[in-house]
């Protein structure tokens, strides 16, 4: 995972956006009614008030696990499809040429695709023509390759195996990257901190200090859970993100490997 130093500059423009947000919202609702006028309705604003507060207490904390969640999944996901496509080298391995270098050579080149091409595409939710490209060229190296030895045999179920594993946890990792928190989901929270936040101007509290701190730390308990949100939600993009590190283990590994062995080199990618 990947977590800039901007992410903590971010994260504090996150909370004092929204704390002068708030503070401006209190003061509106303060010019808009009296004190009088709040303290006779102190009775029904606190029922209203404990509604509301817990329905937007648990929106947020859904979506907030959710996200957190989501991330997680993403991170799993990515070090399964990299351990199928380490698997599948190594099993290529047992393989007579020149399947065996074939194969293994075109598992490097998806490496190299999914690290410089895919990697940078994802962030803005898109994906790269160049890796799944390779990917493909992967399943084509073994066309028309037929096990003969007892331990070609045993290997070339278990190789289709990863291969096709690997695929779908290709497809799973690029929808994560494509869709992030829903629009709907957005709406739901922002009316919700609004509403929390109007809440808390009107009370009528003769102490003004008292009064912008209470709103203050609802504001950045709001905002902080906002920013995870943010942070969680879009697991290969922003502050906070999967980095392709297993990945670049992969490309160590076939680096050492592929050398080692007169002819390794293979046909180029497709």
């Amino acid at each position: 995972m990947d977590m800039q130093t901007g992410g903590f500059v971010n994260c504090g423009l996150f909370m004092i956006g929204g704390v002068g947000g708030a503070l401006v919202l209190v003061a509106i609702t303060r010019l808009l009614f009296k004190g009088d006028v709040l303290r006779d309705a102190h009775g029904v604003t606190g029922n209203l008030l404990a509604v509301t507060g817990t329905l937007y207490a648990v929106t947020l904390g859904l979506i907030v696990v959710d996200a957190m969640t989501r991330f997680e999944q993403a991170v799993d996901t990515v070090q399964q499809e990299s351990n199928c496509l380490l698997e599948s080298f190594h099993l290529a391995n047992r393989l007579s040429e020149p399947a065996r270098s074939r194969v293994q050579q075109r598992c490097r080149d998806y490496a190299v695709a999914v690290v410089e091409q895919e990697w940078p595409a994802m962030a803005a939710g898109r994906t790269s023509a160049e890796a799944r490209a390779a990917m493909t060229s992967i399943t084509r190296a073994l066309d028309g390759f037929e096990p003969v030895s007892a331990s070609e045999q045993a290997v070339f179920p278990l190789l289709v195996e990863q291969i096709s594993s690997l695929w779908h946890h290709r497809r799973e990792r690029l929808g994560t990257a494509a869709f992030g928190i829903p629009a709907i989901e957005w709406v739901a929270l922002f009316v919700g901190a609004v509403a929390t936040i109007v809440f808390t101007g009107l009370f009528a509290v003769d102490n003004s200090r008292l009064h912008v701190l209470l709103t203050v730390m609802v504001a950045l308990m709001i905002g902080l859970n906002l920013y995870l949100v943010s942070l969680f939600g879009y697991p290969f993009a922003g502050d906070l993100s999967v980095s392709a590190a297993t990945f670049r283990h992969d490309l160590a590994i076939f680096d050492e490997m592929l050398p080692a062995r007169p002819g390794s080199a293979g046909e180029p990618g497709t």
